[in-house]
């Protein structure tokens, strides 16, 4: 009726959804739907397709709400989801939307490299980290396909092996084929839907370990619409959020008022324009970050380069170097140069990543980290996480981390 799905409504059409390609949840519920339902498998399927396409429409047209990417999120949680890693510690919890535009780079869009997955190896020398990703849909490289492409098996067969990783190496890289089956859809329709919302924020953590989320958006969903629903879930139990984060970087066309109200970021098509890529953007470029503190949206936060480092190693990064063509070759060729610190450029980009993530975990609930007047956050604590994370690339312990990670999933 034109009107925005409630939580409990959400939850009740992933619910849905989950029937049409889980067997096991479609035998426990079919029988519970209304009289006159049909409730044969192939047209549960076929209808879980028509829902997440409407989901996909609304998300494209109008926007999603924080009550609806929460209901979506806690049924694909606790009802297909095989089962959730616990961690001897808090932990940090990384995903990312995907389906970004990239930028412009000879009559073809760059996705850059693989900077979330090469941050979730230079983070665990700092933190637990859980990293959940898939394969490429508008990349030519995503998170599994990189770590595959390292020597990693991806799969893993068991919760325990899972478990063992994680305490083991203090990073986990799980993905969203082993872990549901409503994930599969996506690739079945080869194109995006609802679950590239769902699916990152979805990380398959137990509901009592405390985590930091780090999550790229891209330009259908505003990052406080995340951290809302990463506030629902938390109050509801599904998930223990601790301080966290929803980020996106912009191209050229820079920052608009639209961009810090959700309401009013919806409404405006150039806002969304203004949208480039679901991961940190590279100098020149500003990114835009909401933060969960204490359980209380904190607002979106305007970061430029320079809160990130001093203008002197500004200087080192070409931004035209940093556009790389988007084939499996020239991406992974960047990620060894980068996460080895090789290409100090590119190792200095990198570093921004992991620094919000560092910022976001340590920082984002100390004095003065957050200024709500100026809506910018304190360059002082940003530089300080950055120089902590350019320090564990350019020693080789990100790199090392990520082999030690290889080695450890094959044995």
């Amino acid at each position: 009726k034109g009107q925005p799905l409630t939580y409990e409504e959400a939850f009740s059409l992933m619910t849905f959804v989950s029937m049409g390609v889980n067997k096991i949840v479609y035998h426990h519920l079919h029988e519970k739907l209304p009289a006159g339902m049909p409730n044969d498998p192939n047209t549960i399927f076929y209808q879980s397709i028509s829902l997440l396409s409407a989901m996909s429409a609304k998300e494209g047209f109008v926007g999603l709400t924080p009550e609806e990417v929460a209901g979506l999120t806690a049924a694909v949680l606790e009802l297909d989801t095989i089962t959730r890693i616990s961690s001897p510690d808090a932990i940090i919890g990384i995903g990312g939307m995907g389906g970004d535009r990239g930028y412009p780079r000879n009559g073809d869009n760059s996705k850059l490299f693989s900077l979330s997955t090469l941050s979730a190896a230079v983070l665990a020398n700092f933190s637990y980290v859980h990293k959940h990703h898939s394969y490429p849909n508008t990349s030519k490289v995503a998170g599994q396909s990189t770590i595959e492409a390292f020597g990693a098996q991806s799969d893993q067969d068991s919760p325990e092996a899972l478990t063992k990783l994680q305490e083991r190496v203090g990073l986990l890289m799980s993905s969203c084929h082993t872990f549901r089956t409503i994930h599969t859809l996506s690739h079945r329709l080869k194109g995006e839907t609802i679950n590239h919302v769902v699916g990152p924020i979805a990380i398959p953590i137990s509901p009592e370990v405390p985590t930091t989320a780090f999550i790229g958006v891209n330009d259908n969903v505003h990052p406080e619409t995340i951290i809302e629903a990463l506030a629902i879930l938390h109050r509801k139990g599904v998930q223990s959020y601790a301080n966290s984060a929803a980020f996106c970087g912009l191209n050229g066309n820079g920052a608009r008022s639209e961009h810090f109200d959700q309401r009013d970021y919806y409404q405006s098509a150039a806002a969304k324009l203004a949208v480039a890529i679901d991961e940190v953007a590279p100098p020149p470029h500003q990114t835009l970050a909401a933060f969960l503190v204490g359980g209380e949206n904190q607002g979106t936060f305007l970061i430029t380069p320079d809160d990130f480092m001093n203008e002197a190693s500004l200087k080192e990064i070409d931004y035209q170097k940093l556009l790389i063509p988007n084939t499996f070759d020239s991406i992974m060729t960047a990620n060894v140069n980068a996460l080895k610190g090789e290409d100090f450029a590119k190792a200095l980009y990198l570093a921004m990543t992991g620094a919000l993530a560092l910022f976001t975990k340590e920082y984002a609930h100390l004095p003065k980290a957050l200024d709500k007047r100026t809506l910018r956050v304190n360059k002082e604590y940003l530089r300080h996480a950055h120089s902590r994370v350019l320090e564990v690339i350019l020693s080789g312990k990100g790199f090392a981390k990520l082999q030690e990670y290889v080695t450890a999933t094959k044995s």
